[in-house]
C-alpha cells in the first residue's frame, strides 16, 4: 500500500514538473506550405502538412511543445519538435523558431532512440542564431516593408570575391518609394539599383526589386542586430532567389550613413558581423530629384545667413541664400535630418516653397509667412503641407499651376493646422552665431529667484585664476546681482552671490568679483502684449540660447520669466515657473548705488527697427486743434514763458 502511495506521488510530481505537451500532435496552421532553405551548401524544398502533422514524406510529429510567447499578441510561437521518422526507431528534435508567416529557423538533433520530447534541449535552451537554418516559403509574400526600408538612399558596396574594393556610383540607388498609379505594391516592396565601377571587377549593372518576406531581432556577441528576409520573384536561378539582410541595431554614424551587410544566397548563418558579411552596403540618404527645386523667386536679402531655431521637440541649424533655405536638425546625438525648400512664388510676407526631406520621396509646397527682420530675429510660420499632384511634369508646364497653389497653400486660414486655433505665436530664427544688440533692460538690480528644480538656479560658478592674487577681504554683505551698464550694453551680468560692501569713500572692496553668468542680448520684440528677449551663453550646458518673457511691473521692479530651451511656450508669462518649458523666475529690484554709473533702461520693444516720435493729440474732436492751431499754441507759450522771465528780471533790477 506504502509502495502504491509513493509511486502515485512521484507520478503526480512528475506530471506538475514537467512541460506541458499537446496530446494530438498537429503543427500550427501557418507551417502548412512548401519552404525552401539551403543547407550544407545544397539547395533543399521541404513540405510540410499541418493537418496530417508531416514534416516532408519521411518524418511525422510525434510530440509536440509551443514555448510561451515573448510578445503578447504576436501571431506565431517558438516549438520543439519531437520527429519520427516513418518506419523507424529514429526520434529528431526539431527546434522552430517562428519570425514572420514567411519565415522560421530550425535547429535539428541527430537521431535519438528513446521517445521523449524533454530529452530535447529546446526544452531548457532555444538555439541562437548561428545554430539554425533559415527557411523561406515558396508564396509570394504580402508584408509590409516600411519597418525596414522606406525613403530614398544612395549606397555603396562591396563583394568579397574578384579582389573586393567598394563601388561608389552615384547613380547607385535604393528606392522604397510610394507612387501612385504604380502595379506595384510599393509598400510591400522597393528596388535596388546597382551600378558599376570602372576600377572594380566585383562591381555589376543590374535593377533588383524584392520583396520583403519578415523583420526580426537577433542577440550576437552581445550586440543586436535586425534582420530582414528578402525574395526576388523575377530571377530563375533558385540560389539568388532569397536573402538576408542585417544591420546594427542603434548605429550611430557621423555622417548619417547606416550600414547592411547582405547575403550571397538564402542562409542568415553567413552573416555573423557587418565587416564579415558577404555584401556590405553602405546607405546614404538622398533628396529626389524634382524641378521645383530650381527656384523662380528670390527671398528677402537680409535674412541671409546662418540661423537657429527651436521647435517643439528639436532644434534645427537653419541657412539661407537668395533662394533655398536648408534645416539641419538633430534627432539625438548623432542622427540628423535634412530639409530643403525652395522659392517658388511670394506675395508680400508669404512665400511659396517647395519642400524635399533628404532621405525621404514625398516633394510638397509649403508657404512661410516671414515678418521683417528686426536685429538678429526674423519671425515667421510655416503652414499646411500639399503634396504635389501625380505626373508632376505634365502638371508643371502649366503656367498657373504655381498661381493655383500659391492661392491653396499660401491662403491665410492654411497657415494655421487649424481654423479654430486662434492662439498661435511666431517661431523665431536667431542669428547664429549672434550679433550682440544693446539689452532692453539695464541698470543695477538685486533678484530673487523662484524654481520647483533647484538645477535651474544660478549659482555661483567657480572661473578659475585671477589675473593677481585676492586679498583677504571681510565682506559684510552679500547680496544678488543683475546688471547692464555702460561698460558693454549688450551684456547681461548675473552673481548669485555679490559682495556689496563698499569702503568709507562709498567704492565697492569686492575688486574681484567677477560675474557668474554673462548673457549676450541677441534679440527682443513685442508679440501679443508680451515681450520676449533672447540672450545667448556659450557656457550654458542645457540650451545655448534662452527665450525670456518680461515685464516691468513697477517704477523699480521687473518680472522675468526664463524657458528652458529658445523657444517660449504660448503659455509663459513673466512670471511663469510652473508650466512645461519654463522653470525660471526671477524678480529684479533696482539697487543702483552712487557710484555705480548704471542708469536703468528699459524697452518693452514696440518698434526695435526705429524710435519714431510720437505727438498724441487728446480732444481730438476740437476743430482748432489742427496742425497750425498746434502750433500757434506752441508759439504762444514761448511768448508767455519770454514775457514771464523778462518781467521778473525787470522787477528785481528795479529791487536793486
Amino acid at each position: 500500500m506504502e509502495s502504491c502511495l509513493c509511486i502515485s506521488l512521484v507520478v503526480i510530481c512528475m506530471m506538475i514538473t514537467l512541460p506541458a505537451v499537446r496530446a494530438a500532435c498537429l503543427f500550427p496552421s501557418y507551417y502548412d506550405g512548401s519552404w525552401y532553405h539551403r543547407e550544407s551548401g545544397s539547395d533543399t524544398n521541404l513540405i510540410i502538412s499541418s493537418s496530417r502533422g508531416t514534416w516532408d514524406t519521411n518524418r511525422e510529429c510525434y510530440q509536440l511543445y509551443m514555448h510561451p510567447k515573448t510578445i503578447a499578441g504576436g501571431e506565431g510561437q517558438n516549438a520543439t519538435l519531437l520527429l519520427k521518422r516513418i518506419n523507424a526507431n529514429c526520434y529528431i528534435c526539431m527546434d522552430v523558431i517562428y519570425r514572420s508567416i514567411y519565415i522560421m529557423q530550425y535547429r535539428r538533433s541527430e537521431c535519438i532512440t528513446r521517445p521523449d520530447i524533454n530529452l530535447c534541449p529546446g526544452m531548457t535552451r532555444l538555439p541562437e542564431h548561428n545554430e539554425v537554418v533559415t527557411m523561406f516559403k515558396q508564396v509570394s509574400p504580402s508584408m509590409d516593408c516600411i519597418a525596414s526600408f522606406e525613403g530614398l538612399y544612395q549606397f555603396t558596396y562591396e563583394i568579397n570575391e574578384k579582389g573586393g574594393g567598394i563601388c561608389n556610383n552615384s547613380e547607385s540607388i535604393l528606392e522604397a518609394c510610394q507612387t501612385p498609379g504604380s502595379p506595384n505594391y510599393d509598400n510591400k516592396d522597393f528596388t535596388m539599383k546597382y551600378r558599376d565601377c570602372p576600377d572594380i571587377q566585383s562591381s555589376f549593372r543590374q535593377t533588383i526589386r524584392y520583396k520583403c518576406m519578415g523583420t526580426w531581432v537577433a542577440t550576437m556577441n552581445n550586440s543586436t542586430y535586425t534582420f530582414v528576409g528578402l525574395v526576388h520573384d523575377e530571377t530563375g536561378v533558385v540560389q539568388d532567389k532569397y536573402k538576408c539582410l542585417m544591420t546594427l541595431r542603434d548605429q550611430h554614424s557621423e555622417d548619417n550613413t547606416i550600414r547592411w551587410g547582405l547575403s550571397r544566397f538564402g542562409d542568415c548563418r553567413n552573416l555573423k558581423s557587418l565587416e564579415q558579411s558577404p555584401i556590405r552596403i553602405v546607405l546614404r540618404r538622398v533628396a529626389p530629384k524634382t524641378s521645383f527645386m530650381t527656384p523662380k523667386c528670390t527671398l528677402p536679402r537680409n535674412i541671409t545667413g546662418n540661423w537657429f531655431t527651436q521647435g517643439i521637440q528639436f532644434a534645427s541649424d537653419v541657412w539661407i541664400n537668395d533662394t533655398h533655405i536648408h534645416y539641419k536638425t538633430m534627432i539625438s546625438q548623432f542622427e540628423y535630418e535634412e530639409t530643403w525648400f525652395s522659392c517658388q512664388a511670394n506675395l508680400g510676407t508669404r512665400y511659396l516653397m517647395a519642400k524635399v526631406v533628404v532621405g525621404r520621396c514625398e516633394i510638397s509646397f509649403v508657404c512661410f509667412d516671414l515678418v521683417p527682420r528686426h536685429d538678429g530675429i526674423v519671425r515667421y510660420r510655416v503652414g499646411r503641407s500639399t503634396k504635389l499632384p501625380f505626373l508632376l511634369d505634365e502638371r508643371a508646364r502649366d503656367k498657373e499651376f504655381l498661381s493655383d497653389s500659391f492661392r491653396e497653400t499660401c491662403s491665410w486660414q492654411w497657415l494655421t493646422f487649424s481654423r479654430e486655433n486662434v492662439n498661435w505665436k511666431y517661431e523665431v530664427l536667431v542669428q547664429n552665431p549672434p550679433s550682440p544688440v544693446i539689452c532692453p533692460i539695464g541698470g543695477r538690480y538685486s533678484f530673487r529667484q523662484f524654481s520647483n528644480d533647484f538645477f535651474q538656479l544660478y549659482d555661483t560658478r567657480i572661473r578659475g585664476m585671477t589675473l593677481s592674487p585676492r586679498n583677504q577681504i571681510n565682506c559684510l554683505l552679500n547680496v544678488s546681482e543683475f546688471k547692464s551698464c555702460d561698460g558693454d550694453l549688450s551684456k547681461l551680468e548675473i552673481d548669485a552671490s555679490y559682495c556689496e560692501t563698499v569702503d568709507y569713500r562709498g567704492r565697492p572692496i569686492g575688486e574681484y568679483d567677477e560675474p557668474d553668468h554673462i548673457l549676450t542680448c541677441a534679440g527682443y520684440w513685442l508679440e501679443d502684449m508680451k515681450s520676449y528677449l533672447i540672450t545667448y551663453d556659450e557656457e550654458d550646458a542645457i540650451s545655448k540660447f534662452r527665450c525670456w518673457v518680461y515685464e516691468r511691473i513697477s517704477w523699480t521692479d521687473i518680472a522675468m520669466s526664463r524657458s528652458e530651451t529658445a523657444r517660449c511656450p504660448k503659455n509663459q508669462n513673466s512670471r511663469s515657473y510652473e508650466i512645461d518649458g519654463a522653470r525660471l523666475y526671477l524678480q529684479l529690484t533696482e539697487t543702483e548705488r552712487l557710484f555705480d554709473d548704471c542708469p536703468p533702461r528699459f524697452d518693452s520693444g514696440i518698434v526695435t527697427n526705429a524710435k519714431p516720435r510720437s505727438l498724441y493729440v487728446l480732444n481730438s474732436g476740437s476743430d482748432y486743434l489742427n496742425a497750425r492751431g498746434l502750433w500757434t499754441i506752441a508759439l504762444l507759450a514761448v511768448l508767455c514763458l519770454y514775457d514771464i522771465i523778462f518781467t521778473k528780471q525787470h522787477f528785481l533790477n528795479n529791487e536793486i
